[in-house]
């Protein structure tokens, strides 16, 4: 497991790396001060996570977030001292699968990544997933539309699958919430359909008239079968 935290305040950088020593000690942890240097690290160190500060002394998270995005599928926590509901929406609209903000608790920093990193390793699950002509190969990053390939991020992958799984049937916000981010609350909901409308807009389906993906306010969403 390899972790990389963009971060140029080194006290919070120190304050994460003791988390890792003392409850995850075999984890890899690689630390850039800066985004140029977070983003030269994404592709040569290829790390299992990134965890990113949104303000950083030559860009903004949200600017390294959607250069990632560019050309990986990442995991990726972004770290914000604010927590006004419009820099979350903008984070998860850019592709952050979770967010933390500061001051944070150290046990459920290493807890959201323990939740990412059991992603990670079930990727292989989604493989052979169908319905109708809507499918699944062997990453949850890349779902099928007859011979269409719809990219997506990890938690989007993740989201639409399990949703595919149980096609025909509602799930609800709290088991969709608990399978993604290991918790539910009032922000996690609102994160959820966030992330709804994201995978909407990939597929196809019209968030003011859903055909694909329905839902009932308040309790959950449901893949239609054909």
């Amino acid at each position: 497991m390899k972790v990389l935290i963009i971060e140029d305040d080194p006290d919070i950088s120190d304050v994460v790396a003791t988390a890792f020593e003392l409850g995850w000690p075999d984890v890899s942890l690689f630390q850039a001060s800066t985004g140029d240097q977070g983003l030269a690290m994404v592709e040569s160190k290829s790390p299992d996570v990134v965890i990113l500060d949104l303000g950083l002394p030559d860009m903004t998270g949200f600017e390294v977030l959607s250069q990632i995005r560019l050309f990986s599928d990442v995991p990726l926590i972004m770290l914000t001292v604010r927590n006004e509901e419009s820099n979350i929406v903008k984070a998860l609209t850019l592709g952050a699968d979770d967010y933390l903000t500061k001051p944070f608790r150290q046990m459920e920093l290493l807890a959201r990544i323990q939740a990412i990193s059991r992603r990670v390793r079930n990727r292989e699950s989604v493989s052979g997933i169908r319905v109708g002509d809507w499918r699944f190969n062997n990453s949850p990053t890349e779902c099928f539309h007859g011979d269409t390939p719809i990219r997506l991020t990890s938690t989007e992958g993740v989201l639409l699958s399990l949703l595919m799984k149980h096609a025909g049937q509602f799930v609800g916000n709290e088991a969709l919430s608990r399978h993604i981010w290991n918790r539910h609350h009032s922000e996690v909901a609102d994160a959820l359909r966030v992330y709804i409308s994201h995978v909407r807009e990939k597929i196809g389906d019209d968030p003011k008239h859903p055909k694909i993906i329905v839902n009932k306010p308040r309790q959950g969403y449901m893949f239609v079968s054909p």
